[in-house]
């Protein structure tokens, strides 16, 4: 990994130019105003800093690869008349770059943050597709008096300007001309100073000019000016999605509720209620002195997979408080997750032992410039340990298991296609180990198993948050220690007593999945997600059960369909409280091609491992942001979740037995029923305290129970704590 690093991390741009502003003038063209007294060149790394908070007047038309203002500059940087490029990344940290009537081109992002002001005064600005990010208190100003521009480095490839926890304040009277862009998006800690006489063209379609939450403080209610904007015809033709056009003067009450619609943003159930978001379109094409309402935000957690994705746009992202240092030539963002909750089980009549739940993630999304700006590459690690009881299927019945572990790592990535197709990559392996009593040393489970395997996975976005998928899985699953020596017993007659499951790798299987997935929007503010996966398994060294109990050359074959679909109903409801109610259904059957043969009551069972099983589900998720011990807001609110299931499997392959054994003529059932409720309460920064309670209870028509469980009733509580950074 060392070397690794160092071939990958090894420099490739040009020198690093400190400037001291030691010289007679202020000229950037001046050698003795930086350190090595020598003018910065092209592909130059150009950093002001500690060294000097002198002003000075860049007049170099030249390529740079990076330009940084750090913190400790105070200074200010005007920039003239002269056309400059940066490769890469703008920083500014500290002191003001006055754009005056320059031009300015950044590669990739230019990032205004902590002490820095950019202002755009009367010139150009030409960005990359990550665009402009505005955070952590930094200031974005358009104060000139002849037009300014921001503009896009190509043609349909259009950029992001995201304002979070910064200011902005666009007042020039001529116009800031805002082209090829995906729309302003103002987040609710941004301060808006003044956003006027804004000239939006060629928007991305589908796009909406301006996106506005709540900012801090504000009222639901209460309104953001936008005076003097105009708008283009991609702005009018936006079509297939519900946005709010500008108000005409004076409007009635009625007409101005009815000017405005609201688009739900998908979250995960365990997140808050989604996104309101507000879009804007004109049918004149000009406005003056019109208001938008401002509406609610609430930032998603981040899973590591999404921390390898490029920043959404829809949900605060990852970036507003990450940015790519000036000192750095690789870009980490890490990510860390870990939960750990103690509690009681109850198995059937049987009251467990304390014991304790430990989960970990921990991830790092990873830039390079030998990677190119469209990869990101995520090693994961994840690991688990589940001390209550269990029962777990891996062989075609209910296993106990007293105690469980299992880690997992893997390298994924992501590449970035286009502004809407996404490519993701990875490659994993899993280690798995259960208990099966406590005495039981790990490592040494009958049924640990090793699982490496790759996927290929395409995403699409194709209407703002709303994506669809296809994925690959290919992985092979290894029972390192299962072994059964029942192929050598004989009955009394001297038959043999073969079965399926005889032998030593008869459980290691060859599995390819593919699978179907997306999200659509809905009905009454609400949203679907769905997915379709469909699995062949097979196993080389199982080989299929005759009818007289002997083999067939054949060997097992299994193939598995799961649809799930869910729909989310996300709504606000009385004294700042939100919810996210939902449905789930969720169909599988799997078809095998091996059959079962119980030779002590020579009985042969066909198509022993066929089920369809059927799951149906409700869903109830109850947030309220807390007041934070600053007046702010606290990361993560108060929540409450409740959740049902009821489900039945049947198996169309095997007969019901009586306790003693004996076969009846009906197949075999189970019903399934559980329950789950949750509270989740922030402590400190990061730390979330939270408490479980489970019951699910399982009944089947099946009374013999010497080989699996189908019969059994479990309850649990956990309380612990959760961190997250």
């Amino acid at each position: 990994m060392c070397l690794l690093t160092a071939v990958y991390c090894a420099p490739a741009f040009g020198e690093a130019v400190r400037w001291t502003g030691k010289g007679e003038t202020d000229k950037a063209s001046d050698g003795k105003n930086w350190r090595a007294g020598k003018a910065p060149g092209k592909n130059d790394y150009v950093l002001f800093g500690i060294l000097s908070a002198k002003d000075y007047s860049w007049d170099l038309d030249i390529t740079l690869d990076y330009f940084a203002m750090t913190t400790n500059f105070k200074g200010s940087v005007r920039l003239q008349t002269s056309r400059l490029k940066v490769t890469r990344n703008v920083n500014i940290e500290g002191g003001m770059l006055d754009l005056q009537t320059a031009s300015l081109t950044v590669g990739r992002r230019i990032y205004v943050g902590r002490r820095g002001t950019f202002d755009l005064s009367n010139g150009t600005l030409t960005v990359g597709p990550t665009g402009i990010l505005v955070d952590a208190g930094g200031t974005f100003l358009s104060t000139g008096e002849s037009k300014a521009r921001i503009m896009s480095a190509k043609r349909n490839k259009y950029y992001r300007f995201i304002v979070g926890k910064g200011n902005i304040a666009l007042s020039n009277p001529a116009g800031t001309e805002v082209s090829g862009s995906q729309g302003m998006t103002l987040y609710s800690l941004a301060k808006v100073i003044q956003a006027d006489f804004v000239n939006v063209k060629r928007l991305k379609p589908g796009k909406a000019a301006v996106k506005v939450f709540r900012a801090k403080g504000k009222e639901k209610g209460e309104k953001l000016e936008l005076t003097g904007w105009t708008f283009d015809e991609t702005v009018k033709k936006k079509a297939g999605t519900s946005y709010a056009r500008f108000i005409t003067p004076e409007p009635t009450p009625d007409a101005a509720v009815a000017a405005v619609s609201a688009i739900p943003q998908p979250v995960p159930t365990s997140e808050a209620p989604a996104t309101v978001i507000t879009q804007v379109s004109s049918e004149q094409g000009k406005v003056t002195g019109e208001q938008l309402p401002v509406t609610d935000s609430k930032p998603s957690s981040i899973t590591a997979e999404a921390a390898a994705a490029e920043e959404p746009e829809e949900t605060p992202f990852a970036g507003l408080e990450e940015y790519e240092k000036a000192v750095a030539q690789a870009k980490f963002q890490p990510y860390l997750a870990l939960q750990f909750n103690g509690g009681q089980h109850f198995f059937q009549a049987e009251q467990g032992s304390l014991s304790g739940n430990l989960n970990l993630l921990a991830s790092l999304a990873i830039k390079h410039e030998r990677l190119g700006p469209k990869w990101t590459v995520v090693p994961v690690l994840s690991s688990q340990y589940q001390g209550t009881k269990q029962v777990t299927d891996l062989v075609g019945g209910g296993t106990l298991f007293q105690e469980r572990m299992s880690h997992f790592l893997a390298v994924r990535s992501v590449y970035q296609v286009s502004p809407e197709w996404k490519f993701k990559p990875s490659i994993g392996y899993k280690w798995e180990f259960l208990k099966e009593t406590r005495d039981e040393s790990w490592g040494n489970g009958l049924f640990d198993y090793r699982r490496p395997g790759f996927s290929l996975e395409a995403e699409r976005a194709y209407k703002g948050p709303f994506t669809y998928s296809i994925g690959y899985d290919f992985y092979h699953i290894g029972f390192v220690n299962y072994e059964s020596l029942e192929s050598i017993i004989k009955d009394a007659q001297g038959n043999s007593m073969a079965r399926e499951l005889a032998g030593r790798s008869v459980l290691d299987s060859y599995n390819h999945a593919l699978s179907f997935g997306g999200t659509l929007e809905g009905p009454w503010r609400s949203y679907a997600e769905g997915n379709l996966a469909m699995t062949l398994r097979l196993f080389p060294d199982q080989h299929v059960v005759a009818r007289t109990g002997e083999y067939k050359n054949a060997t097992r074959r299994d193939l598995s369909n799961y649809l799930s679909v869910a729909w989310k109903v996300p709504r606000e409801i009385s004294g700042g409280w939100k919810a996210v109610s939902g449905a789930r259904l969720a169909v599988g059957y799997n078809s095998s091609n091996q059959n079962s043969y119980d030779a002590q009551r020579f009985r042969y069972l066909a198509n022993y491992y066929d089920t369809l099983s059927l799951r149906a589900g409700v869903d109830l998720n109850l947030y309220r942001k807390l007041p934070g011990r600053s007046g702010g807001v606290e990361e993560r609110p108060l929540e409450f979740s409740l959740s049902a299931t009821l489900g039945r499997v049947s198996y169309s392959g095997r007969l019901t037995q009586a306790e003693s054994g004996l076969y009846r003529g009906s197949k075999v059932y189970q019903n399934e029923a559980v329950i789950g409720v949750g509270a989740s309460y922030p402590i400190a920064p990061h730390f979330v305290w939270t408490s479980q309670f489970g019951y699910g209870r399982q009944t089947s028509n099946q009374d013999f129970e010497k080989l699996y469980r189908y019969n059994f009733t479990t309850t649990n509580y956990r309380i612990g704590f959760s961190y997250e950074y």
